[in-house]
């Protein structure tokens, strides 16, 4: 039953929720948000017990096409459960966590662009209470053993032209997480990358899965 203050979703809106959705699956930072989190080949094991509400943008676009949604505010805000979702799990300074953050941003763009008159779905994570240990994380700007795991799975799927690109901005920017092994031979020791190099270890291989280029000139 559709409540007095919701939007049905007739022809016109299933379709700009579609180009919505499909604007989103399209962006390039986006591609950990396309399917469902793999908890357990991930090995989050506490995924359920914090998420109680696990959602993807892939779900959405199948809960649509398959006409689950009984109103425009119960799809925006599935999207939205995305976001928070993220943020909730990974906390405020990891990477995933930025990349959620500018997809939101994206989505409410699209939201106020395609339906002007639906209120735009807020976040459900509050930033007023913040513990002291978040504080501290935030300060120290940590990365996570998840990240860290994550971190050495893709290094294995790079090629040499992308490893050597990846050494050069640890070498230039987190020296002492580079050993020369021999002239053959190094080892990249993660936990002395620091949070910045990290971060952007990270935004480029992410990059070169959406299928950038190794050719395309790398920010050191």
């Amino acid at each position: 039953m559709i409540k007095e203050n919701q939007t049905p979703i007739n022809k016109e809106e299933l379709k700009k929720l579609n180009q919505i959705l499909q604007q989103l699956i399209d962006s390039n930072d986006s591609l950990e948000f396309r399917q469902p989190v793999d908890h357990k080949t991930l090995g989050l094991h506490d995924y359920l017990s914090v998420i109680k509400k696990p959602m993807d943008l892939g779900t959405c676009q199948k809960k649509l096409q398959n006409s689950e949604y009984k109103c425009v505010e119960e799809c925006l805000n599935d999207i939205q459960q995305i976001w928070d979702n993220c943020k909730l799990y990974n906390g405020p300074s990891s990477w995933i966590t930025k990349l959620s953050e500018k997809l939101e941003k994206s989505f409410k763009k699209y939201v106020k662009n395609y339906l002007p008159l639906i209120n735009i779905p807020q976040s459900s994570i509050k930033v007023k209470k913040v513990t002291e240990e978040v504080v501290q994380e935030e300060t120290q700007q940590t990365i996570s053993h998840n990240e860290k795991v994550e971190f050495s799975n893709n290094l294995k799927q790079l090629n040499p032209d992308q490893i050597g690109a990846l050494v050069k901005i640890i070498q230039t920017s987190s020296p002492s997480a580079f050993v020369e092994v021999n002239k053959e031979r190094f080892q990249i020791i993660i936990d002395n990358i620091d949070f910045d190099t990290f971060t952007k270890c990270q935004n480029q291989i992410q990059s070169w899965m959406n299928g950038e280029e190794i050719n395309k000139k790398v920010k050191i």
